[in-house]
C-alpha cells in the first residue's frame, strides 16, 4: 500500500481524465456541452457506461471528489486484481515480488513514449477495465469460467478498446491450449457481413478515411499509426518482447505460457493495426486501437521483472542481477540499443560464468554496478536541478517520488526491505512495523494528493460560472488559452470553443476534426503568439511584457463564416479591455500566482 500511494499519487483531473469528465457532464447538462466541437458530432461515449457513470455520480457529489476517490478505487482495485492473477500463476516466493514489479516498474507502453500507462494516477475507465481484465484471466486460470466471462463483459462495457486488447491475449492463451479455440474466428465473419450491409458501427471495415482525415489524424493523433511511432517507442516494445521471450522459455509452466500468449497477442494487435490503420487506412480498425494490447504485454513484461530480480537476489547471483538492472536503465535511457547485448549478456549468464575466474564475475558485478550507479546520479542531477527551480517546494515538484521513480530505485529499495524483513525475528519485525512502515504508510496517505497548484486550484473552484465577476451566458462558447479544458469545462461549466484535447474525439468521428480545423484556422496567430509568450528560453523580461497583438485578437473573434467564440480567457495583460479577473493565489507565499483575464469577442469585433 506504502508503494502503492507513493508511486501511483493522484495527479488530479487532467490528461485523458479531462475528457471523460466532459462525458459525464454531457450527461448531466447536454443542453450545454452538446454544441461543444467534441461532442457536437458524436464521440466515443456512446460506447462505454462510464459517462453515465459520472453523470449519475455528479449528482451526488462534485466532479473532484468523484475523480479523486474514484481514482483510489481504482489503483486499489488493479492492484489487488493484481494479486489475484499472480496468485494463480506464481508459486510462493516469487509472487510478492512479482507483484511490487507491477507497482514500482515503468508503466508506459504504447506510441508517443508518457502518452499511455497502465494503472494511471487520474480516474478513466482504462483504469477499471484494466483491473477487470486482470480478474478475468485470473479467473480463467483458476477455470471460473462464468466470473472470467462477466468480468470481461464488464471491462467491455467501461473501455471496449483495453478489453479488446485484453482479450486478444486470452484468446492467444486458449489456442496454445487447444488449436479448437482457432475456429472463434469464425465469429468475425456475421461481423464483416454486418459492415458490407452498412450496420453502424461495424461498416467501419470498409470505410477508408480519406486523405484529410488522415492527415488530420497523422497531425494530431499520431499514436495511431504503429509506422509513425518514436524510435523510443520501439526500443521499449522489443525490450518487453524479449523481457516476455526470455520468461516464455525460462518459466515452461502455467506462467510462461501466459507469457507466450502475451507475445502472440502483441504481434496480432500490432501486425492488424499496421495494416489494417498504417497500410489500407481503414476507420473501425483505426478506432479500435488494436496495438493497445502493449498494455498487458508489457504488464506481464514487469511482473517477469520482478520474478528475475528476487529470483537473482535469492540465489547469491547479484553480478547478474546487476547486469539486467543495467538493461533495464540502458532500455528506458533509450541509449542506441544498448540494453541487447546487456540482456543478451543475462540470457546466457550461466554459460558465462562457467568460462571466467569466479574474481573475474565478481569485477563484472561491481562493474555493473557501478553502472547503474553512473545513471542514478546523472538522474538526480537533472531532478535536483528541477527541484532547486521549483524553490525546493515539494507541493511544486515531488523529487521524493521522482525519486522512487527511477526505473530501479523502487526495485531496489522492496528488495531489500524484503530481506531484511525476513532476518528479523517477531519483535524486531513488530517494531519496525510501528516506526517504519506505519509513519511511511501515513506520509503516503498525506503526500497522495499531488495535484499541481493550478490543477488543485481549479477543482477547488468547479462550477463557478461568474468566477470572472459575472455570470457567463449557458449558451456561450469560450476559448481558454493554454489548452485548458477544465476552465471552461469544470470551472465554468460552459462548452469549450477549441482545445487540441478535443480532436483526440478525430478518430472516432470525420466532422469533429473539420469542425476543429476551421476553428485551428481562425485562432492560429492567437495560439502561436501565446506560444511566444510562455517558453521559458525567452528572457522573464520578454515574457512579463508579452501580449496578444490586436491583429490576432480581431481575427480570433471576426464574425462571418463559422462559429466564433463569444469569449477570450488569455493570462497576458492585453490592451484590450477585461471584462473580468480572476487571480490565482500561490497558498504558500499568498502572492498571485497567475491571472487569468476575460475578453468578450462582441467588444472585440466590434458587433
Amino acid at each position: 500500500m506504502a508503494a502503492l500511494l507513493h508511486l501511483r499519487r493522484y495527479a488530479g483531473i487532467n490528461h485523458d481524465a479531462v475528457l471523460y469528465l466532459g462525458q459525464g457532464l454531457l450527461q448531466r447538462w447536454p443542453e450545454i456541452f452538446g454544441v461543444d466541437p467534441f461532442f457536437a458530432f458524436g464521440s466515443q461515449e456512446k460506447y462505454s457506461l462510464f459517462p453515465k457513470l459520472l453523470g449519475v455520480l455528479f449528482g451526488l457529489a462534485d466532479p473532484p471528489t468523484v475523480f479523486l476517490y474514484g481514482t483510489l478505487a481504482g489503483l486499489l482495485l488493479f492492484a489487488a486484481a493484481s494479486w489475484y492473477l499472480l496468485l494463480a500463476l506464481l508459486p510462493p516466493g516469487q509472487r510478492y515480488m512479482a507483484w511490487l514489479g507491477s507497482i514500482v516498474l515503468p508503466s508506459l507502453y504504447g506510441g508517443m513514449s508518457g502518452m499511455f500507462g497502465y494503472s494511471e494516477q487520474f480516474l478513466t475507465p482504462r483504469l477499471i477495465t484494466e483491473g477487470l481484465v486482470l480478474l478475468s484471466i485470473g479467473s480463467l486460470v483458476r477455470s471460473h469460467w462464468v466470473s472470467a466471462i462477466a468480468a470481461l463483459l464488464v471491462a467491455a462495457l467501461f473501455h471496449p478498446l483495453q478489453a479488446v486488447a485484453g482479450l486478444l491475449v486470452i484468446w492467444s492463451w486458449l489456442v496454445i491450449r487447444d488449436r479448437r479455440w482457432l475456429y472463434l474466428l469464425l465469429g468475425v465473419v456475421p461481423l464483416l457481413l454486418a459492415g458490407w450491409y452498412g450496420m453502424p458501427p461495424f461498416r467501419g471495415f470498409f470505410t477508408q478515411i480519406d486523405q484529410e482525415w488522415l492527415s488530420s489524424l497523422q497531425e494530431f493523433s499520431r499514436q495511431l499509426f504503429v509506422s509513425m511511432w518514436n524510435p523510443a517507442d520501439y526500443n521499449l516494445l522489443a525490450f518487453d518482447l524479449l523481457v516476455a521471450l526470455y520468461a516464455a522459455r525460462k518459466f515452461p509452466d502455467l506462467f510462461g505460457k501466459w507469457m507466450a500468449a502475451a507475445i502472440v497477442g502483441l504481434a496480432i494487435g500490432l501486425a492488424s493495426s499496421l495494416i489494417l490503420v498504417d497500410v489500407l487506412h481503414l476507420a473501425l480498425p483505426a478506432a479500435l486501437q488494436l496495438w493497445r494490447v502493449h498494455w498487458l504485454a508489457h504488464w506481464f513484461a514487469m511482473v517477469a521483472l520482478g520474478v528475475l530480480f528476487f529470483r537473482d537476489a535469492s540465489s547469491d547471483g547479484w553480478p547478474r542481477m546487476m547486469l539486467l538492472a543495467l538493461a533495464v536503465l540502458l532500455a528506458w535511457a533509450g541509449i542506441f540499443w544498448l540494453w541487447i547485448p546487456a540482456f543478451i549478456g543475462y540470457w546466457i549468464w550461466p554459460r558465462l560464468i562457467c568460462r571466467i575466474p569466479r574474481r573475474a564475475v565478481f569485477l563484472l558485478g561491481i562493474g555493473f554496478a557501478l553502472g547503474c550507479v553512473f545513471f542514478f546520479i546523472n538522474y538526480l542531477t537533472t531532478e535536483l536541478l528541477r527541484f532547486r527551480l521549483a524553490h525546493y517546494r515539494l507541493d511544486l515538484y515531488a523529487i521524493d517520488r521522482r525519486l522512487l521513480a527511477f526505473p530501479i530505485a523502487g526495485t531496489a529499495l522492496l528488495l531489500s526491505a524484503i530481506f531484511l524483513w525476513r532476518s528479523l525475528q517477531f519483535h524486531l519485525r513488530a517494531v519496525a512495523t510501528l516506526l517504519i512502515l506505519m509513519p511511511v504508510l501515513v506520509i503516503g496517505v498525506i503526500r497522495w494528493d499531488s495535484r499541481p497548484l493550478l490543477n488543485k486550484t481549479f477543482e477547488d473552484a468547479v462550477f463557478r460560472s461568474d468566477i470572472f465577476g459575472f455570470e457567463v451566458p449557458e449558451a456561450a462558447q469560450v476559448y481558454w488559452n493554454a489548452d485548458s479544458l477544465t476552465g471552461p469545462w469544470l470551472v465554468l461549466r460552459r462548452a469549450s470553443y477549441f482545445s487540441p484535447g478535443q480532436l483526440a474525439g478525430g478518430v472516432f468521428n470525420r466532422a469533429t476534426l473539420v469542425e476543429s480545423g476551421e476553428r485551428i484556422n481562425r485562432l492560429r496567430p492567437l495560439i502561436e503568439q501565446s506560444m511566444w509568450c510562455t517558453d521559458r528560453s525567452h528572457s522573464s523580461e520578454e515574457r512579463a511584457g508579452c501580449h496578444i497583438d490586436s491583429a490576432a485578437m480581431r481575427q480570433a473573434c471576426a464574425g462571418g463564416s463559422g462559429r466564433r467564440p463569444d469569449y477570450l480567457v488569455l493570462e497576458f495583460n492585453q490592451p484590450e479591455r477585461a471584462i473580468g479577473t480572476w487571480e490565482i493565489i500561490d497558498p504558500v507565499t499568498s502572492a498571485v500566482a497567475t491571472t487569468f483575464r476575460m475578453f468578450s469577442c462582441a467588444d472585440i469585433d466590434g458587433g
